[in-house]
């Protein structure tokens, strides 16, 4: 079959569209094709990359050029991320027949479709956005979800459309794994993602200055790998030329999939603390599944979503995000009580091999794609 992955917010290399599901389509036989509006990029091996350059144009230009490459690839799958490929897709598919997937992983609306929009007119924006995603969502002839809390509505709303889960498990292939190992007086840590406020940036930097002040002969080296939300960047950097001498700060840019794997292969301890807030507590983080099968124990937000689907009492723990002693303290268990935390990073790895690699749900993805190809 020939399959076209449709994404408005994604890079074409992206980890969950490209490195898992395009690469084990490709794998298994059939020819794929990527298109994003992200970024100009063309590649025609192994997988096909036909991605034009669309922030800077309207959205029905935007989905005239998607269809417009449709038209070129001819798919008999199209495989939808966001709402307004779902457009695209449906307005190709009414000619040629073809089948349309909404792979679920985001919040539609999110925080991120508000932000821009004044308090009195977000409610307003809100309810058009949820219209135009339950619209959207109607389009579809099945759907993936990537965790439980965003299949809920779909599958209330649409409940005989088929669907599969897909969670954010990694491939092995893309593990540089290092065997943790920790050094006297020295801890590793660092900060991925989006450098700002509610990514949990200032939380992160609280448990640096109190780390430090707690065990002043203890080197914390800390990689901060991102980009600064524009609104937050002043606040963020003058946090940090207040950290302590004893805190060594090492700050990349964003990172390819394999590049990043590879630059947090050391690290000893993982920390996410975003805001709890009903968005955030309801989203399952996907590098939590990395941080696993790189073998290394998580300190958490105390996220719903993480309670829900892993087991992550016995490879961390989930603190609220404002609880910076309580962070501190289980920081300095781990290294002062090394036979807690190998024990930990051991289970984290075991527990990835078993149940949250790739390969687990591969053959369900496969055959679920097969499937709607046959409808």
């Amino acid at each position: 079959m020939k399959i076209s992955f449709l994404t408005s917010a994604h890079p074409p290399k992206d980890d969950r569209i490209y490195h898992h599901m395009a690469c084990s389509l490709f794998e298994k036989g059939h020819q794929v094709e990527i298109i994003s509006s992200t970024i100009k990029m063309e590649e025609n091996t192994p997988i096909s990359i036909n991605s034009f350059e669309g922030v800077s144009i309207s959205k029905t230009k935007k989905i005239e050029t998607f269809i417009s490459k449709l038209t070129y690839f001819k798919p008999t799958i199209i495989i939808c991320s966001e709402p307004i490929t779902i457009l695209a897709a449906k307005k190709y598919s009414k000619v040629n027949n073809t089948k349309i997937i909404y792979d679920i992983t985001e919040w539609y609306p999110s925080k991120k479709n508000l932000q821009n929009h004044n308090k009195v007119s977000k409610g307003l924006y809100f309810f058009k956005y949820l219209f135009f995603y339950l619209y959207t969502t109607s389009l579809s002839d099945a759907f993936i979800f990537g965790e439980h809390y965003k299949s809920k509505i779909p599958r209330l709303l649409f409940p005989n459309k088929p669907f599969q889960y897909i969670s954010y498990f990694p491939d092995i292939k893309y593990i540089h794994k290092q065997a943790p190992k920790l050094k006297q007086n020295i801890v590793r840590l660092c900060y991925s993602g989006k450098i700002s406020i509610e990514k949990g940036f200032i939380n992160f930097i609280n448990v640096l200055q109190s780390l430090s002040s707690q065990n002043s002969s203890l080197l914390i080296i800390v990689k901060i790998i991102g980009w600064y939300d524009h609104k937050d960047e002043s606040l963020c950097k003058n946090m940090l030329k207040k950290l302590p001498e004893k805190v060594q700060i090492q700050e990349y840019k964003l990172q390819e999939l394999n590049s990043f794997v590879k630059l947090i292969n050391d690290t000893d301890i993982f920390l996410d603390l975003r805001t709890n807030d009903i968005e955030n507590s309801h989203c399952l983080p996907i590098k939590l599944f990395y941080f696993m099968a790189l073998e290394r124990p998580v300190i958490y937000s105390n996220l719903k979503a993480i309670k829900t689907a892993v087991e992550i009492k016995e490879f961390g723990h989930l603190i609220a995000p404002h609880k910076t002693q309580e962070i501190v303290k289980t920081i300095l268990t781990y290294l002062q009580n090394p036979e807690i935390y190998y024990k930990h990073c051991s289970k984290a790895r075991e527990l990835y091999e078993l149940k949250y690699n790739w390969k687990v749900q591969e053959a369900s993805f496969l055959a679920f794609v097969s499937n709607i190809g046959k409808l």
